[in-house]
């Protein structure tokens, strides 16, 4: 399971007279076979320049011999001079990818933390529910109540309404038990999403006896019957999580772009922004998926820089070329624990300068 840890070692490394392989491999079944993507992965090391034999030599190896062919995707990041290597099997998609740099290429590592955060779903029906927190994909915990069963009388006779309003009861009684252990469950479980899944009267019935707090937490819901299995439960919240997370982005985007044109505490374009990360002021950082820039970086200090006053510093090694000071920006904001958004499409970005942040001052 990947860690804050896991992340901050990938986001902090840094290798500046060794090369760094960066390998995103889409692995699942569903799309090729093992030959294929292993065909896939000789294509991308094919197509990178820079990288080190050896570091070429470890990821066909890792994919080839050395992972559990468990998982829809493969990050891996090595430097073998440095004895650096990152490598996590994922239950959630990339998008095949390879990249050699002064450290790991962390943008769509970032994209996916974003999208498949931990994640709570609450399948319900009328004798309680099956609590359930998944994190990129993976079941992480789970919990549940079943109360009393509940049976639907449709016969006749003087009893029926007795009968009726005594199962009406025990079903809002088994709901009542299951939304309290629902609230403890997922106080300190790290989620901010929320998903209920069953048939639309048992979720509405469910709902209403939630707190506030789980009620703003709710994204969407999902049609559910008895028999769901936790991984049909996944597949679905795992759509209405990257759903949720395109509407969070372009409200993001917004966002930055209406405070920066009102004067705000907002930053639009690269060298804006990447200042504010440089200076530590940016609160958020949004940009689109496909925008890179090369640009240089200071030997010394580490510091940034788009164009050059003099072509001596490059020549004097004082200097170096940097791929993409874009995913630089992104990796300097991670570091700094500074929110970090990877966006697909947003016409306004695009037309402001396709980056931007918030920034605290």
């Amino acid at each position: 399971m990947l860690t804050e840890q896991d992340v901050q070692r990938a986001v902090e490394f840094e290798s500046y007279d060794a090369p760094v392989l960066s390998v995103y491999l889409n692995v699942d079944p569903r799309r090729r076979t093992g030959e294929s993507h292993k065909v896939t992965l000789r294509n991308l090391l094919a197509g990178v320049e820079g990288a080190d034999p050896e570091d070429i030599k470890r990821v066909q190896n890792y994919v080839e011999m050395g992972y559990n062919r468990q998982g829809l995707s493969v990050i891996l990041f090595s430097c073998v001079k440095k004895d650096f290597w990152w490598a996590f099997t994922f239950a959630v998609p990339v998008e095949d990818f390879a990249f050699v740099s002064f450290r790991p290429y962390v943008r769509q590592l970032a994209r996916m933390l974003d999208i498949y955060e931990r994640c709570g779903v609450v399948h319900v029906d009328q004798e309680g529910a099956r609590l359930y927190l998944f994190n990129m994909g993976v079941l992480e915990n789970a919990d549940g109540y079943m109360g009393e069963e509940v049976k639907l009388h449709r016969g006749g006779g003087w009893a029926n309404p007795r009968i009726q309003r005594h199962e009406t009861g025990q079903a809002r009684q088994n709901l009542q038990e299951a939304a309290e252990l629902a609230e403890e469950f997922y106080r300190n479980s790290g989620t901010r999403r929320l998903i209920l899944a069953g048939t639309d009267k048992n979720v509405a019935r469910f709902k209403d006896l939630l707190s506030n707090r789980l009620r703003s937490m709710i994204i969407g819901q999902s049609a559910a019957d008895a028999n769901e299995t936790p991984n049909d439960l996944r597949d679905r919240a795992l759509d209405l999580a990257a759903k949720e997370e395109a509407r969070e982005s372009n409200a993001i985007a917004d966002r930055v772009i209406a405070t920066a044109w009102q004067g705000g505490n907002a930053v639009l374009g690269l060298e804006e922004t990447l200042t504010a990360v440089q200076q530590g002021r940016a609160a958020h950082v949004v940009t689109l998926n496909d925008y890179a820039q090369p640009a240089y970086r200071f030997v010394d200090s580490g510091h940034i820089l788009l164009e050059l006053d003099e072509e001596a510093d490059l020549q004097s090694g004082r200097v170096q070329n940097l791929p993409d000071a874009v995913e630089s920006c992104l990796r300097r904001a991670l570091v700094q624990n500074i929110g970090v958004t990877v966006i697909e499409q947003h016409d306004g970005l695009e037309k402001a300068g396709k980056i931007g942040a918030l920034t605290r001052y």
